[in-house]
This record gives structure tokens, sequence and C-alpha cells, in this order.
């Protein structure tokens, strides 16, 4: 039983919903980007810029509704049984949609999925850092301005070199005052201070990436002391050149470290990757990181409820077994 950790909901887009949705939007993606393989980004500031618009497509709540049913019904059929999905609200909301309609459309699509395919699935609602710390203030606003079952996270995501992590601090107590659970962005594309840095002054529960923690052995050993989860998402790393292989990727470093290890696929319809290519690609990292070490990691640290996490915990088990 896989579990998906990172994943930005968006960028779950597949090629053929890109061009479906901005059919029926009317949205004018230019042909010079959808006849390239990754859309003509080539580094991370085009990546974002490409991702920006490809994802503009998404314009309703049934558009959200169908794109999270078709990430969830793709993660069910190659193992998957939990998702946390990251989405920025105030996004959508810009373009007409409020929040409780986007929030109605997460809670159909997970219903569905939970009944038709057996998997599970939550919200984490998410600032922007680059669009600024006051953007983020409203962004935990809005996400703590509906009581749900189905969100339970705040995070921070974009690009770590735009602003100082200490101002969005209020935006992160707000969301932790109103019981959310906590991730962010760090030691991505900054160096590995930067993620001790996010998790003291944000209050984190979680790392989003995080692997560039193994270039200070001090950082390292505390994340390993403290066992904050760090969600790894390999093929977008390798993707975005942080690293040239899966050889060079210090995951299997991280797991000789302690340190705690679980999964994401980030942007799958970017990166070209599912959840069962990132699991795959951490056991050609490590002997150690299979499902049982990664999942069993995965299921504690994520922000779904006990009960929850208990269905989720059988559901390893009875894999467990038909593997053994």
């Amino acid at each position: 039983m896989l579990v998906d950790l990172h994943v930005h909901l968006r960028g779950t887009l597949v090629r053929e919903a890109v061009l479906a949705l901005a059919d029926r939007n009317a949205i004018s993606i230019p042909s010079s980007v959808l006849s390239q393989a990754r859309y003509g980004w080539y580094d991370f500031a085009s990546f974002l810029k490409a991702y920006d618009l490809i994802t503009s497509v998404v314009r309703s709540a049934a558009d959200l509704e169908i794109v999270t049913s078709s990430y969830l019904q793709r993660c069910a059929a190659v193992g998957g049984g939990y998702v946390e999905f990251m989405l920025s609200p105030p996004d959508l909301a810009r373009t007409g949609v409020p929040f409780p309609e986007q929030l109605k459309a997460l809670e159909a699509a997970a219903d569905r999925a939970a009944e038709e395919w057996g998997i599970h699935s939550r919200l984490i609602a998410t600032a922007v850092r680059h669009l600024g710390p006051k953007a983020a203030i409203a962004a935990a606003h809005m996400a703590t301005s509906i009581r749900s079952d189905m969100i339970v996270g705040f995070g921070l995501t974009g690009d770590e070199h735009r602003y100082e992590v200490g101002e969005f601090a209020e935006a992160f107590r707000i969301a932790r005052a109103e019981g959310l659970r906590t991730t962010a962005h760090a030691g991505e594309h900054r160096p590995a201070e930067t993620v001790l840095e996010a998790i003291e002054t944000l209050g984190l529960d979680r790392v989003g990436h995080g692997v560039r923690a193994i270039e200070s052995p001090h950082v390292t050993r505390q994340l390993a002391e403290a066992q904050m989860p760090l969600e790894v998402c390999l093929r977008s790393n390798l993707a975005l050149g942080l690293y040239a292989s899966i050889a060079e990727h210090p995951i299997g470093r991280l797991a000789d470290a302690d340190c705690t290890i679980v999964l994401g696929t980030d942007d799958p319809g970017f990166f070209d990757t599912d959840l069962a290519e990132e699991y795959g690609l951490a056991l050609k990292a490590h002997p150690s990181l299979g499902i049982g070490r990664v999942s069993g990691a995965a299921i504690a640290a994520a922000f779904c409820g006990e009960p929850t996490k208990a269905v989720l915990g059988d559901m390893l088990a009875r894999r467990q077994l038909g593997d053994a």
C-alpha cells in the first residue's frame, strides 16, 4: 500500500486533461508550448511559469473534481492507498471559485475514490512563497474559515529564494491555532541550514523535500533525532537537475543516517512519474526503503486522524501479507 504525502493537485494534470480542459474553458495554450515534452521548461524558474500556464486550464469546481478523481484513480491503479493533496485556495478563488466550492469538489472526489477504488485522501491548503507574506496570511485565513475533515494541513510552496522564512510565521501561527498540521518546502533549492530554520520558525510537522540537509552532518543528525519526516520527491529532483542520477541522490545517505523518509510525486503530470515509480526509485537507491519502512513512516506522519490511520495500517498489513 503506497502513500503520497507530497503532490500538488493541479500538478497531476496529464496532457490529455490539459487539452480537454483548455478546449472546454476556451483557454489558449500556445502550440509551441504544448508540442514540447515538458511544456518548454528547462529550470525551476521556467518550470514555475509553465506550471502557472498549464494549470490555468482548471477554472471551476467541476474541473477540480475531475482532476482530483483522475489522479486518485490512477494512483489506486498502481497500489496507492492514501494521498495528501496540496492546493492553494486563493488561486481558484481569484478565478471565481469560492473556497467552500473547492472543498465540496474535493470531498466529492474523495468520497467516490474511497468507495470505488479504495483510496483515501485529504487536503493541505497552501500559501505560495513567491506571492509574499500578506498573501500567505490571506491563504491561512481562507484555509481556516471552514471546518472539514477533508482539510488537515497548511503548507508553504513556491520559490524558496523569495522572502525570508520568518516573514511567514504569522500565517503558520494562524493555521496552527486552528488545529492544522504544517509542512513547508525547504532544503530543495537552498542550503541545509534553511531546513532547521523553517522547522523552528514555522513550527513544522514535516518538511517538503529537505534533501539538501545531507550537506550538513549537524542538520542531518538533528532531523534524525527529531524523527522529522522528509517528503522526498525523487523524479522531481532528477527532472529539475538537483541531482544527475538516482545514484547521486542523497536519499540513501539520509536513510543510512536514520532520517524519516516519506515519498511524494510532487507534480507527476510534469515529471512523468507516478507513486509506484517513486517507490521503485527509492528501493533502487537503498535496500531498506521498501514499502514497509516508507509506507509505515508515511502513515505515522500523515495529517489525517487516527481512525483513517488505522484503516491505512490494515491496508499496509494486507499488502505485506500478499507480498510475502
